[in-house]
């Protein structure tokens, strides 16, 4: 081998270094370019798709797979038509990324994969923490709706006090809506001068005594009302809490359902049922905000209770008034006839129908009296709770 045959060797090894350093350099610039691309990904629901498109862009392969999650631990090694890397995020391995074709894997490709496979992690990293931003703002924003509609329902319910059970069927109306349910019942216990439970529907219907002592007997609010805690049934077809009741045949199906107690002090008013076709569609948030609801329903009807009783009393001190007022006339005109005259000192006349109006106002004065006593009893335990 002469001296010009060796320098055309040389030159042509060094022009083959030159040209895979070339290629090298625009693989590299090509990785560099899809970085962007890589974290524009981040921001999708589910960024493994594009991920696996990218990646089959950056390194030519008859396969490629993306798994996670995926066990890492028995990566091959030195494969030349085969390549596997792990992917790791938050310091830990999720899946692992491998790749598969006919010809063999040069040492670029192996780097590469291991570049990729770094992004891939950093990208799912990074749409993890996307995702919980995501749910923080979609908590805070139901969170907020959540306090403009308590407040939207304190002003409704507080702006024109009703009757209890005229108000238990506005109040359950405006239930389901606000705790992500379809339909609600309010369950009021015996109080005041009521003395059977009510039963209100949140499509404007108040269901016959009978039913309303099955429901307190055997239903789930009975028994959120014994147990004075709230409660969840994922699945009503499979839970003895809810079989015990039977369904009448024109009910909606009921599939999940949650109730919890509506308490005022040590008093039991009654109790909160939101239902749903769905299974397992109540979570515990749902939930706490339902007994949230109990409560300024208990404020609600507490208010109703004892303006309800303010206003017998007020309407006993009325009658009262009167009856009082005309047992004084009667016995007035009853002392104007048996009060001797100056004509006649010796002789006092008294009418038999004259005694006998001045009996009935004192009686009618005096069943007044017990009415009023009654309305105050009433009253008093209503405002000891």
């Amino acid at each position: 081998m002469n001296r010009n045959d060796a320098l055309s060797q040389n030159d042509a090894a060094s022009l083959t270094q030159i040209k895979t350093l070339q290629q090298s350099v625009a693989r590299l610039r090509q990785f560099l370019n899809y970085i962007e691309l890589f974290v524009e990904t981040a921001r999708e629901s589910d960024p493994l798709p594009s991920l696996h498109d990218l990646a089959s862009d950056l390194l030519p392969s008859d396969a490629i797979q993306i798994r996670v999650p995926a066990n890492a631990d028995d990566l091959p090694q030195n494969e030349p038509l085969f390549l596997s890397r792990a992917i790791t995020a938050g310091g830990r391995v999720v899946g692992r990324i491998d790749a598969r074709r006919a010809d063999e894997f040069a040492s670029d490709d192996r780097i590469l994969a291991s570049a990729i496979a770094q992004m891939i992690g950093a990208v799912l990293e990074q749409s993890s923490l996307y995702s919980q931003f995501e749910q923080y703002r979609s908590q805070a924003q139901a969170n907020t709706d959540t306090i403009e509609r308590l407040l939207t329902f304190n002003r409704e319910i507080s702006g024109d006090l009703q009757e209890p059970q005229q108000l238990a069927l506005a109040l359950a109306t405006r239930v389901p809506a606000m705790v992500g349910g379809e339909r609600a019942s309010l369950l009021l216990t015996p109080f005041g001068q009521a003395k059977e439970p009510v039963l209100a529907l949140s499509i404007g219907e108040l269901l016959p005594t009978e039913r309303a002592l099955a429901v307190s007997d055997q239903g789930l609010a009975g028994l959120v009302l014994r147990e004075r805690r709230p409660l969840i049934i994922d699945e009503t077809d499979t839970d003895r809490r809810w079989l015990s009741l039977s369904e009448r045949e024109h009910d909606t199906p009921t599939r999940c359902a949650m109730a919890a107690p509506v308490v005022w002090g040590e008093r039991v008013l009654g109790a909160l049922t939101v239902t749903t076709t769905e299974t397992h569609l109540f979570d515990t948030p749902q939930l706490n905000l339902l007994e949230l609801i109990a409560h300024h329903v208990a404020l609600a009807l507490y208010s109703a209770n004892v303006t309800t009783c303010i206003n017998t009393i007020a309407m006993l001190f009325a009658e009262e008034e009167f009856c009082l007022t005309d047992a004084l006339q009667v016995a007035r005109m009853g002392l104007d006839l048996i009060m001797p005259t100056q004509a006649d000192t010796t002789e006092v006349t008294v009418a038999v129908a004259d005694l006998v109006k001045i009996t009935a106002a004192l009686d009618r004065a005096d069943e007044a009296r017990k009415q009023l006593r009654a309305a105050y009893d009433n009253l008093t335990a209503c405002v000891k709770g």
